[in-house]
Order: structure tokens, then C-alpha cells, then sequence
């Protein structure tokens, strides 16, 4: 990413990095997670089968339809992690709600 040196502010750096930071902390503990390592084995043996049943211009048009379906979702996912994060930063922490907590 390039940057406008006089135009950045703090956040338009940290969300990007929290992101990145929580991606890979998702990622690692989804690896550990049962049912979600199934669920990758499971995907997997159905995209080989479904490979091995179709021609190639099939599945380059099933792929295209995926990764369209896919960057619409992870767009709105980042738009749920700004928001949280926007709704972290300006409620000061966890500390509020637990207050509240008796």
C-alpha cells in the first residue's frame, strides 16, 4: 500500500495492521479446530471430484463465480472488523461493559 505521507493518519494505518494481525491469529486457530479442518478436507475432496467430473472452461467459470461471491463477503467481514474495532476505540476498551456487570 502507498501512502501520502502528509494525508496519513494513525488509522489509516492501524486498521489495515489489525486486520493482517487478525487474519493470521483466525487462521492459526481455525488449523486447530476440528470441525474446521474437516470441513477443509471435506471441501477439498468435493472441488477434486467435481475437477475430475467437469471440463476446464467449467471450472474456471465456477472459480471466477467464487472468488466474486468471495470478495463481496470478505469485504463486508472487514467492513464488521472496522466497525467493532471504530466501536472498541471510541467506548475506550471491554472495561465499560464489564463495569456494568455486577
Amino acid at each position: 500500500m502507498c501512502y501520502n505521507l502528509s494525508e496519513v493518519t494513525e488509522m489509516d494505518i492501524l486498521f489495515p495492521l489489525l486486520e493482517e494481525i487478525q487474519y493470521g491469529l483466525l487462521q492459526k486457530k481455525m488449523s486447530r479446530l476440528e470441525p474446521c479442518t474437516r470441513a477443509r478436507r471435506d471441501a477439498d475432496a468435493l472441488w477434486s471430484q467435481f475437477c475430475a467430473a467437469h471440463p476446464k472452461a467449467l471450472r474456471r467459470q465456477v472459480l471466477a463465480l467464487l472468488d466474486s461471491r468471495d470478495t463481496a463477503a470478505h469485504l463486508e467481514r472487514d467492513a464488521a472488523f472496522r466497525l467493532g474495532l471504530q466501536l472498541g476505540l471510541e467506548l475506550g476498551g471491554l472495561g465499560r461493559f464489564q463495569e456494568g456487570e455486577g
